[in-house]
C-alpha cells in the first residue's frame, strides 16, 4: 500500500487510501501525545474509533486514517478537551487546508498534479515529477498483472522487491530507512525511476508471455528479468552492492 505524505504548516501528514492519519493530523495540531488521546477518544466516542481503518506504516501498531468527514467529527471532539491554545489557532487553518489541497487530493483530483508541475522552477524537479507520474502508470499496470497472474501478498512484495533491488541495491523498506522519505519510489531519483519503469514493463510483458500461474512462476520472471538487465545496469549505473547480484537471497 503506498503511503503518501502531505504537508501543512511544515508538518507531514501522511495519506493513504483516500484517508488521512489521525495521529499525524493530531500531531500537526500540537498534540503532545495524539495515541493517548485516540485511547480516550475510544472510551468517550467509540463510535469514532469505529470509523476508522487501521494501516500497517512501518513495523509499529497499526495506525487508524480516517476520511474527512470522520476526521472532522474527530476534531470537533477533541478541540475543547486536548487542543491548547496555539493548537485551537490554528485548527480553522487545519479545515482550510484539508478542504482545499488536502482534499482534492484525496479525491483524486488530477489538476493539482498540473498545478504542482506549475509552481516549479527547477528543470530537474519538473522532469522529476513527470517521471514519476510515468512510473506509477507502469506500477499500475504490473499491479493489474500480478493479479492476473495468481501473486499473493508476499509474492507480490517479492516482485517489487526484486526490481527495487536490482535498481537500487535495496529493498523498499532499506531505501525508506537509508533515504527518508516514506513512500518507497520518492526516494528514486530520475533515472532509478526511467529503469524501474521499463523493468515493470518487461515483467509484465515476461509474464504474459509465460502464462504465468502463481508466486512461484511469478519469481521466476521477475528473476529472470532482473538477470537480463543486471549487464545493462552495470555497465551504465554501476554495480549493485547487494548479495547475489542484486537477487533477493531468499524464497517466496
Amino acid at each position: 500500500m503506498e503511503i503518501t505524505p502531505l504537508k501543512f504548516e511544515g508538518n507531514e501528514v501522511r495519506s493513504a487510501e483516500g484517508k488521512v492519519s489521525v495521529f499525524d493530523a493530531l500531531g500537526a495540531l500540537g498534540v503532545k501525545n495524539p495515541r493517548h488521546v485516540w485511547k480516550r477518544l475510544g472510551k468517550d466516542n467509540p463510535e469514532l474509533v469505529q470509523l476508522a481503518t487501521r494501516i500497517q506504516v512501518g513495523r509499529g501498531q497499526p495506525t487508524p486514517f480516517l476520511d474527512r468527514p470522520g476526521l472532522m467529527q474527530v476534531l470537533m471532539a477533541v478541540q475543547s478537551r486536548y487542543l491548547n491554545k496555539p493548537g485551537r489557532e490554528v485548527l480553522g487553518a487545519f479545515r482550510t487546508w484539508l478542504a482545499q489541497l488536502g482534499d482534492r487530493y484525496l479525491a483524486g483530483d488530477i489538476t493539482l498534479a498540473g498545478e504542482i508541475i506549475e509552481a516549479q522552477t527547477d528543470p530537474e524537479a519538473t522532469r522529476w515529477v513527470i517521471r514519476r507520474a510515468h512510473h506509477k502508470h507502469s506500477s499500475i499496470i504490473l499491479n493489474s498483472a500480478l493479479a492476473r497472474h495468481g501473486a499473493s501478498k508476499r509474492g507480490y512484495s517479492y516482485v517489487h522487491d526484486t526490481l527495487n533491488v536490482a535498481v537500487t541495491g535495496m529493498t523498499a523498506r532499506q531505501l525508506q530507512a537509508m533515504r527518508g522519505k516514506p513512500t518507497t519510489k520518492d526516494n528514486f531519483d530520475e533515472q532509478e525511476l526511467a529503469v524501474h519503469t521499463m523493468m515493470q514493463y518487461a515483467t509484465v510483458n515476461t509474464l504474459d508471455q509465460h502464462a504465468s500461474l502463481g508466486d512461484q512462476d511469478c519469481v521466476r520472471d521477475v528473476q529472470m528479468v532482473a538477470r537480463d538487465f543486471s549487464p545493462l545496469l552495470n555497465k551504465y549505473f554501476g554495480g549493485r552492492t547487494y548479495p547475489a547480484d542484486g537477487l533477493l537471497p531468499m524464497p517466496v
